[in-house]
């Protein structure tokens, strides 16, 4: 989720903006799971993580909320009719934030890796 700080005013804004974003994201991911109830969770939650991935670094955050919704249906509906296997990008995509958070962990603790 987007990150908060509280240093300067410009950056408050953007930190009161992220926690608001959190809530929709989250939001966007309810709607999700009732509109999708015949695909599980974690499937949904996937498609919801993977299209707010593409806004991460997306300036201007107003929008990122109704994007991220806007491309997690285009991926789910795109599912539903077929068009495209929606389980192995979804796995892939789990892979590589796995491997991400392991390395962003090994970074932050190097001396952790060594036991």
């Amino acid at each position: 989720m987007p990150p908060t700080t509280s240093q300067g005013q410009g950056e408050q804004g953007q930190g009161e903006q992220g926690l608001g974003e959190s809530d929709a994201v989250r939001d966007v991911a309810g709607r999700l799971l009732l509109a999708y109830d015949f695909l599980d969770t974690a499937t949904v939650e996937a498609a919801v993580r993977d299209a707010y991935e593409v806004f991460r670094d997306a300036r201007v955050r107003a929008f990122v909320p109704i994007l991220t919704e806007r491309r997690a249906r285009a991926t789910l509906d795109a599912y539903r009719a077929g068009d495209q296997p929606l389980e192995p990008r979804l796995r892939s995509s789990a892979r590589a934030i796995a491997s991400a958070s392991v390395s962003a962990s090994a970074m932050a603790n190097p001396n952790a890796s060594a036991r």
